[in-house]
């Protein structure tokens, strides 16, 4: 699969997808934005892939929108929203397998939503998540006022959104929206090896983790509590299950790749 916007390598069981238009820091044109929902859609039906770090070329994780496009494919933002960001946006979300940003720089406008729409967070520590929207008197969008005000806050999500301020790779670590902090010139080492060991895991315990941690956001404990059981009777007793317990009782490593 080619892209003149974005690249794509698989090491193994794991998948790099890269902005590449550094030279106006990976601004989405109308084509990356296209281009991000074939790469997405195709890489959560990837059996063979069972984590997906998306980082940016160059010194910036994403500046947003290109707003220098002269000839943008939709008609209006609400299009280009709904018709163009959205797609991508939630199959990130709801993609069966781990999303890690890799952040290198700004992740900001709509690269803040990207960034925040992914499982974890790696970043850089001079990288920051900006919703520079109220700069341009306009509203966060992508879903980032949902994104933030559930990771940091109602309080500090406004404060950050309508005074659009830097949220810092050590202020992000404080909130809990960064898992991981480093020299940029480890980031690349540091978020491949953390893929590395997420990848082993069970990809059924992945799955559904991830589906069932971001359905509760929406949910009371009880209806998640019913999910759980659920999934509990589907997956007990199945190939994964016998793997995973037969590999503790010989004390070994499970093996989730047969």
């Amino acid at each position: 699969m080619e892209f003149k916007t974005l690249s794509l390598e698989k090491k193994g069981s794991i998948a790099l997808l890269k902005f590449m238009r550094p030279e106006v820091m990976n601004a989405f044109n109308s084509q990356q934005v296209d281009e991000m929902k074939l790469a997405v859609t195709n890489l959560a039906g990837d059996k063979e892939i069972r984590v997906v770090i998306l980082s940016g070329e160059g010194k910036a994780f994403t500046s947003g929108a290109d707003l220098s496009e002269k000839e943008a494919k939709w008609e209006n933002v609400h299009d280009a929203l709904i018709e163009g960001y959205l797609p991508s946006l939630k199959g990130i979300i709801e993609m069966p397998k781990l999303v890690i940003a890799s952040i290198n720089g700004p992740a900001a406008g709509i690269g803040a939503a990207f960034a925040m729409a992914c499982d974890f967070r790696v970043m850089s520590e001079d990288s920051y998540i900006l919703s520079v929207f109220s700069n341009i008197a306009l509203v966060p969008d992508g879903g980032l006022n949902w994104l933030l005000a559930r990771n940091i806050g109602y309080t500090k999500a406004l404060e950050y959104a309508v005074e659009a301020k830097k949220i810092s790779a050590s202020e992000c670590l404080e909130f809990g929206i960064a898992n991981k902090v480093c020299s940029l010139n480890d980031l690349d080492d540091v978020t491949f090896s953390w893929a590395k060991k997420l990848s082993e895991r069970s990809p059924q315990a992945v799955a559904n983790t991830k589906k069932l941690m971001r359905e509760s956001l929406e949910k009371k404990y009880l209806e998640t509590f019913e999910d759980e059981a659920k999934i509990q009777v589907e997956i007990f007793g199945n190939e994964e299950f016998k793997e995973g317990v037969s590999a503790f009782f010989a004390k070994r490593k499970p093996n989730f790749h047969k």
